[in-house]
């Protein structure tokens, strides 16, 4: 592997951030051919907690649709990747630091965050007490499902409102 120069960062992705890219490409690789599309791509990126713009979208697919034939291989895919793993760039947050910051709130490990826990959680980490109604309605806005928590997934998207 070679190493990059990457935004004043000298160094190479580690295993680890391998496979957690290699997990997240062949979640999205449904037919197993070994390419995803642009518009997958995008949603690839959501769930890793890379939140691009509408205009990094439209510069990554013409990018892509100009130079790869309108589809991402893995090896591309860890290319366009790198950069953002390597140096969490500007207002991107980066899936370690949003799984530190969801198990700072789930207190109790289950994978969930109840209101309990958020309004415990506001008080402890910011210092802010907010009634039982703000606490609610966060939850209510965050929770897609319905089932009254807010799990992981969730988490990422109302972090990525912010």
């Amino acid at each position: 592997r070679e190493s990059r120069k990457i935004l004043g960062v000298d160094r190479e992705l580690a295993d680890d951030e391998i496979e957690e890219l290699r997990e997240a490409f062949a979640e999205f690789d449904k037919d197993k051919d070994g390419l995803i599309s642009c518009k997958d791509l995008g949603n690839l990126m959501r769930t890793m907690g890379y939140m691009p713009t509408e205009m990094e979208l439209i510069e990554l697919s013409q990018n892509i649709n100009m130079n790869l034939g309108g589809r991402v291989d893995f090896e591309d895919f860890v290319e366009l990747m790198a950069p953002k793993l390597l140096a969490e760039t500007a207002g991107m947050i980066g899936v370690k630091e949003l799984k530190d910051a969801f198990k700072e709130f789930d207190a109790d490990g289950d994978g969930e965050i109840t209101t309990e826990e958020l309004r415990n959680a506001m008080t402890k980490l910011m210092g802010e007490h907010m009634s039982r109604r703000e606490i609610d309605s966060v939850v209510r806005e965050a929770d897609n499902n319905g089932d009254g928590t807010v799990d992981f997934e969730e988490f990422v998207r109302m972090m990525s409102r912010q």
